[in-house]
């Protein structure tokens, strides 16, 4: 059997797809095998079949739709021979060395039932790669900024191992056998949020969640999801879809109706205020972005008052729940 097989998901980006992937064609295996599958999200563009030729001792795997994040990463892992599955994002360069200790320390640990590390850019800063799950007090940048100031991080940064709830998705190494037996990373999410429903799942087995501070993978954020406005808007429209979902999914009772209630009220007000400001400076691309997501998120709230569901229209499920 393969020791890892690592697994990327890739819409577009190119140039940051490329460099990830002569960084993995450049492991020797003389110390652990490994396979490289890259599924690509329906980018309908030939580029892919240059890196495809560029890389031949690579898997490829053209995906009829784009499903999203999770929908792509499940299509990867039915094709893996590995004993453990790495997803690993088109935008990270991953050393070989470090590779290897994420594997070791994985496997030296089966209560760790998903494993990632210390995320910088390629000027070595370092960007939030775990966090605390969701709940009332947490959900916004305000609340959190506050948190902060009140009751700073006391996460030991100098410990090797830390054990937060979730870790992001741009680093998720996991055994195979658990990945099928908690049923893959769930599709309902088109982007955003699947990994912290995996860590929450991952976790209610009673597994933990573990980060290696010790070990780095360099991530340059945004290769597929920020290129161009209408990409950006979309996508980060995403986020409060997907935050919606993910309540509904794992909060019950009085507690889910409150956050949803909350996170409806403060989308509403705060977006409707930038949303004025991107038309009156609708010039200012960020500033109209801004606009874009209003409008989006407002579509989405109409449309899950019809449908009584939170789930992305993005996504797969949602054309096979709703659309037959």
């Amino acid at each position: 059997m393969t020791d890892l097989s690592i697994i990327s998901v890739s819409y577009k980006g190119w140039g940051r797809l490329t460099k990830c992937l002569e960084a993995l064609d450049s492991f020797t295996g003389k110390n652990f095998t490994t396979e490289v599958i890259v599924v690509d999200n329906r980018s309908d563009d030939e580029t892919i079949l240059k890196i495809e030729e560029k890389f031949p001792k690579f898997i490829f795997i053209n995906n009829t739709v784009n499903g999203g994040f999770a929908n792509g990463c499940n299509l990867g892992s039915k094709s893996a021979a590995g004993e453990f599955l790495l997803f690993l994002n088109p935008d990270t360069i991953a050393i070989e060395s470090e590779v290897e200790n994420l594997l070791d320390i994985a496997k030296q640990n089966p209560s760790y039932g998903v494993v990632s590390c210390r995320q910088v850019n390629e000027n070595g800063k370092e960007s939030i790669a775990s966090g605390p799950f969701p709940m009332l007090w947490n959900l916004t940048g305000f609340q959190r900024a506050i948190l902060n100031i009140l009751a700073p991080h006391s996460s030991n940064l100098t410990t090797d191992i830390t054990f937060p709830d979730w870790i992001s998705g741009y680093v998720v190494l996991i055994r195979k056998e658990l990945f099928q037996r908690i049923n893959r990373f769930d599709e309902d999410f088109w982007m955003y949020y699947e990994d912290v429903d995996l860590c929450r799942r991952i976790r209610n087995m009673s597994l933990k969640v573990a980060c290696c501070r010790n070990i780095t993978i360099e991530h340059n954020h945004g290769g597929s999801s920020r290129i161009n406005l209408k990409t950006a808007s979309l996508t980060k429209t995403e986020v409060h879809i997907s935050r919606h979902l993910y309540i509904s999914k794992h909060k019950t009772g009085f507690e889910k109706i409150l956050i949803q209630t909350f996170l409806v009220i403060n989308n509403l007000i705060s977006g409707g205020l930038l949303a004025f400001l991107g038309l009156l400076f609708f010039f200012v691309p960020k500033l109209y972005a801004r606009t874009l997501i209003f409008f989006r998120l407002i579509r989405y709230y109409a449309g899950s008052v019809l449908r009584q569901s939170w789930i992305s229209p993005r996504s797969v499920n949602f054309h096979i729940t709703h659309l037959g």
